[in-house]
């Protein structure tokens, strides 16, 4: 490899500017799957059903409305909540 090759590979990973260390690999993230799963499983247990068909939902307050398409909605009887 020349050197203007490795240079160029050199630069494209540092975090900072010249004088910064060069990081060992790229960072990942992870997904928020594991939070979904998580929120999914405190909702069944505490009791909650879900609201099927619900087309739309328009919040408003004062001049702004902010409005929600096809959003999913959860209710228990029982003790009147609404997730």
């Amino acid at each position: 490899m020349n050197r203007e090759k490795l240079m160029k590979m050199a630069g494209a990973v540092r975090t900072g500017g010249k004088v910064s260390v060069r990081r060992k690999k790229k960072a990942v993230h992870k997904t928020t799957t594991t939070d979904d799963k998580r929120l999914q499983r405190t909702l069944k247990r505490i009791g909650v059903n879900a609201i099927p068909a619900i087309d739309g939902v328009k919040h408003i307050q004062g001049c702004i409305v902010i409005q929600f398409i096809n959003p999913k909605g959860d209710f228990n009887l029982t003790v009147l909540g609404y997730v």
